[in-house]
């Protein structure tokens, strides 16, 4: 609930409405680095729940 409302008063942009988890990182990590990321070339990827709106 705390979680929450500080988002909500801090991070209002944020997409997911939640603070990004160690696991959900792991698994953007573990995704890049297998075979199923071999279409993935060039891509600037973000683990931040959309709080940046640009990489650039």
């Amino acid at each position: 609930m705390a979680e929450r409302k500080s988002i909500q008063e801090n991070r209002p942009t944020s997409l997911i409405e939640h603070l990004i988890q160690p696991e959900e990182v792991a698994a953007l990590v573990t995704l890049i680095c297998s075979p199923l990321a071999g279409v993935v070339d060039g891509a600037a990827l973000r683990a931040e729940g959309g709080l940046v709106r640009s990489v650039f």
